[in-house]
């Protein structure tokens, strides 16, 4: 059973369509959420120099459903733009960034690496992701830190209509026996 939790949500440019800010109550992250459309008026915020891991949605080709792909970046900015300009078919970004110098380039990389393994597992929406990355190597401290962050990423995803990551009940869930 998850802990009750506030979001605040930053609605930057005045269009809840638009550039949003969420922060999650005592927790060191926050999420960046934006339309594709925005990225070359938003890339300059602070937010987006900074190292994080980010999520691309858009609908598959076929027409039938969203896909997804999850990526990292030390910084996001140089990524977010590399796929502006190479991949067509997301139109809605969200990424993850902490204070300066919370986050470094292995903590991304665990991230992104559990982001890629639960997506596949949940088999809710297909990934653009080719491979599967490895996780690097953290201290017992630092994968503590990162499996904390990991918890409230993904508690925060589902308020943003992000569904990918949820897993499907166990057998015994489905029978009542939890």
């Amino acid at each position: 059973m998850s802990s009750p939790f506030s979001l605040r949500i930053f609605v930057a440019d005045g269009d809840p369509d638009g550039l949003r800010i969420v922060e999650r109550s005592n927790w060191i992250g926050k999420a960046v959420v934006f339309p594709r459309a925005l990225l070359p008026k938003v890339k300059q915020r602070e937010e987006f120099g900074q190292t994080g891991v980010y999520l691309l949605v858009g609908p598959h080709d076929d027409g039938q459903g969203e896909m997804l792909y999850v990526g990292e970046g030390d910084p996001v900015r140089p990524r977010l733009e590399s796929h502006y300009a190479q991949k067509d078919f997301w139109n809605r970004a969200v990424f993850f960034v902490a204070g300066p110098g919370q986050l470094n380039k292995a903590h991304v990389q665990y991230l992104e690496s559990q982001l890629i393994q639960r997506a596949r597992a949940a088999k809710r929406m297909p990934l653009d992701n080719a491979n599967q990355p490895s996780e690097p190597s953290l201290s017992e401290a630092d994968l503590a830190d990162m499996r904390v962050f990991l918890d409230n990423l993904l508690g925060i995803l589902p308020i943003l209509g992000i569904h990918a990551f949820e897993q499907p009940p166990t057998k015994a869930e489905v029978r009542g026996h939890v």
